[in-house]
């Protein structure tokens, strides 16, 4: 009978080792993520600011409406740059986290338009958008309960994939919510409840024979999505007046 409670006792012993390993490898693993490097060199657009700035120098009046606007595989680009001019002028302040600060790779290819060379770059992605959401949360100049998460190719895809609870709404542009070869990227994650706007085009270069489908193939039950389909071919969005009109009443109506 000893023997079978000493042999307990090291048993039970063993079993606490292996939790606080594992918790204490979490906490480690978690530690060496870089990802505040993305919202450290994050391009914020304030309005009433002339030029941009960074997170830890906004300067506000009154806390306001934030849109977190996540960046497609080349970087911030000219068209991440317009978004953040024009929601700032909408009155919202637009931070624009910036990925490549982390990294050198890209998962895409200009050129040929194709994707797939760092695949571990979709788990940063989210990562970048758990921790922009927190650090919004947390910052004096932000109205933390009118907090919209747009995301453009890329980013879209992270947008869509997103299972994060309390934003006002989410923007995907770019991105056909659609992978019939990986359910992980099949769809639209946020909560129901969530509004959601898809931007898109007929067609689009950049999309493959498992990506072509549409978000609003994926609404469901959703009672709040609405899609804006661009006839002809293209990728970015912001040149296009539908899109901005789309946006306009989008943000208005999730950030009053």
């Amino acid at each position: 009978m000893k023997h079978i409670m000493r042999l307990s006792s090291v048993i039970i012993v063993l079993m606490v080792m292996v939790v606080i390993s594992s918790v204490l490898a979490f906490a480690e693993d978690d530690n060496k993520s870089d990802v505040k490097k993305s919202w450290d060199s994050a391009r914020v657009y304030v309005p009433g600011n002339n030029s941009e700035t960074t997170p830890d120098k906004v300067k506000v009046v009154k806390p306001l409406p934030v849109v977190i606007y996540i960046h497609g595989c080349t970087g911030l680009t000219s068209e991440s740059y317009s978004w953040g001019e024009y929601i700032k002028e909408l009155g919202y302040i637009a931070v624009l986290p910036d990925s490549m600060a982390r990294r050198s790779e890209s998962n895409c290819d200009p050129k040929t338009k194709k994707f797939g060379a760092f695949p571990k770059v979709h788990a940063m992605r989210l990562e970048e958008i758990r921790y922009a959401y927190d650090q919004v949360k947390k910052s004096p100049w932000a109205d933390t309960k009118k907090v919209i998460l747009m995301g453009h190719s890329e980013g879209g895809v992270a947008a869509a994939r997103t299972k994060l609870e309390g934003f006002s709404g989410i923007i995907i542009s770019g991105w056909r919510c659609t992978n019939t070869k990986n359910p992980a990227f099949d769809g639209i994650f946020a909560p129901l409840e969530t509004p959601v706007l898809t931007l898109e085009w007929n067609r689009d270069d950049w999309q493959n024979d498992a990506t072509k489908g549409s978000c609003s193939d994926k609404f469901g039950e959703r009672k709040k999505a609405r899609q804006v389909l661009f006839p002809g071919n293209g990728h970015n969005v912001f040149e296009q007046s539908a899109a901005r009109e789309a946006v306009t009443r989008f943000l208005k109506e999730n950030l009053q």
